[in-house]
């Protein structure tokens, strides 16, 4: 695990809430920092206060790291890192931290892979996705991504693109609440629902799962009610949220 000042590279906004952020690793450090597709960092601000972000880039791209930042209008920190990151020309960060991650190399040819985002839980998602796709996997590969309202899919369209140039992969957006935003026509309800009516053969399969507790349990609940190995199953939240 090292401590770092990377340069920020660029700051966009992608919809209402979240922001794409682009850090640049210094050149001294780029050779020395690896990370697994699935971890997370930490973003120190100068006053020490810290926050976890999925890394959003594969590892297999480069040394520039993409993180999925979400303001909160309630959330005082939310809004510091995006404040800092917007003025300032670099920022501290701690890496590499996590265990849910997944090495292209140690899959079986058999394996089903389903990928499972809520909300900005698709920066972690999407990291492992490109890893795989850059290592030519050629494993079945399911994404969900799940949002509240249809505006809350920022980057809908990369999962399109997943999909239409490699045939093993496979993709479902749901949206739970689609009377409370923008017209949607496309699946609607929650996650657990969605993969249960898709899925009544859980054998040969892992689950990556990033959202909140909440979801991560009902999603584990459901999932092992219908024959599904949990041990098979693998999130961020089981090791900062576990159940008693």
């Amino acid at each position: 695990m090292k401590k770092l000042v990377c340069d920020i590279a660029s700051v966009e906004q992608l919809s209402h809430e979240v922001f794409r952020v682009r850090l640049h690793l210094p050149v001294t450090a780029s050779m020395a920092v690896e990370f697994h597709a699935g971890q997370y960092l930490e973003l120190i601000l100068p006053d020490g206060r810290r926050a976890p972000f999925s890394i959003g880039s594969a590892p297999d791209h480069g040394s520039d790291l993409e993180l999925h930042i979400r303001r909160m209008p309630e959330g005082e920190l939310s809004i510091a890192m995006i404040e800092h990151l917007q003025n300032n020309p670099s920022i501290e960060i701690e890496l590499p931290k996590g265990d849910c991650y997944l090495e292209a190399t140690s899959l079986k040819p058999q394996t089903r892979i389903v990928l499972v985002a809520a909300s900005t839980g698709f920066s972690q998602i999407k990291s492992i996705t490109e890893h795989l796709l850059a290592n030519q996997v050629s494993n079945p590969i399911h994404i969900y991504w799940g949002v509240r309202v249809a505006e809350d899919l920022y980057l809908e369209k990369l999962p399109q693109q997943w999909a239409a140039e490699h045939a093993n992969v496979s993709y479902d957006l749901v949206v739970s609440e689609p009377e409370n935003g923008q017209p949607w026509e496309g699946r609607t309800g929650l996650i657990p629902d969605a993969i249960l009516a898709d899925y009544d053969d859980f054998s040969d399969m892992v689950i990556y799962t990033s959202g909140s507790p909440g979801m991560v349990y009902a999603l584990l609940d459901a999932c092992e009610a219908q024959g599904f190995d949990g041990d098979c199953m693998h999130a961020d939240v089981f090791a900062y949220a576990p159940r008693k």
